[in-house]
């Protein structure tokens, strides 16, 4: 008795085309983002957080169009991420170095996915707020265990901010990109000073967990926000903050261009290959 083989769809294409959108999705929040850091340091204001950048997008003109369109690739973007995480798409490797750099990318999802359910709550009316309460476990303990949780996280964020600056110099990133010719230098020159600018800001992360490990806790660790505020604090802080901000709307378009010209390794998630082997 012959038995038909069912037909699995190759799905790599699909992952393709959802992590291009994702990118764009990434690129809108950090051009807008960028716009405002620099803005902040001429004409005052204040510094945008990632839920605060996905806010101005709504505000802008066609902002229901653009809610429903990050509500779609965003999640596409965490799932992305899981992808190069847990599949390894992007081919690390499994030793010290490879599983730093995936535990990143496992991390950025996550990060995502909450900017997903955020955006989420707007276009549907939801509120992701927890209540003036708050979690009694994590306000009990969180002040006793702040430290321990704000120190380690000062180092990872440390490393992450070396990390971007080594990429930027050493040109690594560029063999995930196909650039055309007659744009590689400019596009090359872009992608150096989004990172450069990305690496800046962890490296603020890491002053703030390190030199007020005792301000915060488990439950309210310092972002984006915190850390381009810290930023416009330093000395000449207007001319780091606006140079930050035009290297983070950088590091938006270097998304941008991820999206269009980069490698996207998608995994084979077809099962057929692994079922024939568990038949044989």
């Amino acid at each position: 008795m012959s038995s038909t083989p069912i037909p699995v769809r190759d799905h790599r294409d699909a992952i393709e085309k959802g992590a291009r959108l994702g990118y764009l999705a990434r690129a809108a929040v950090f051009i807008v983002i960028g716009y405002f850091a620099f803005r902040t340091a001429f004409a005052g204001g204040g510094t945008l957080s990632e839920e605060e950048a996905i806010s101005r997008i709504v505000g802008s003109p066609f902002g229901s169009v653009m809610l429903v369109l990050l509500v779609i690739a965003l999640p596409l973007f965490s799932f992305w991420r899981f992808l190069q995480a847990i599949l390894d798409a992007d081919g690390y490797g499994s030793d010290a170095k490879g599983l730093a750099v995936r535990a990143g990318r496992l991390a950025s999802g996550f990060a995502y996915l909450g900017l997903a359910l955020y955006a989420g709550s707007l276009l549907f009316g939801v509120s992701t707020g927890g209540g003036e309460g708050g979690s009694s476990i994590l306000d009990r303990w969180a002040p006793l265990f702040g430290p321990w949780f704000t120190i380690p996280a000062g180092l990872v964020m440390l490393g992450v901010a070396a990390s971007q600056a080594k990429k930027a110099w050493s040109g690594d990133f560029l063999r995930f990109l196909s650039l055309p010719a007659r744009h590689e230098r400019w596009m090359t020159a872009v992608c150096r000073f989004g990172l450069v600018a990305r690496g800046l800001v962890f490296l603020a992360l890491a002053f703030l967990l390190f030199t007020g490990a005792s301000r915060w806790s488990a439950d309210h660790m310092p972002g984006l926000e915190d850390a381009l505020t810290a930023i416009g604090s330093w000395p000449y802080g207007w001319l780091l903050l606006s140079a930050t901000g035009l290297g983070l709307v950088a590091f938006g378009v270097y998304a941008l261009i991820l999206s269009r010209y980069g490698h996207i390794r998608s995994p084979d998630l077809d099962p057929s290959a692994a079922l024939a082997r568990m038949k044989g």
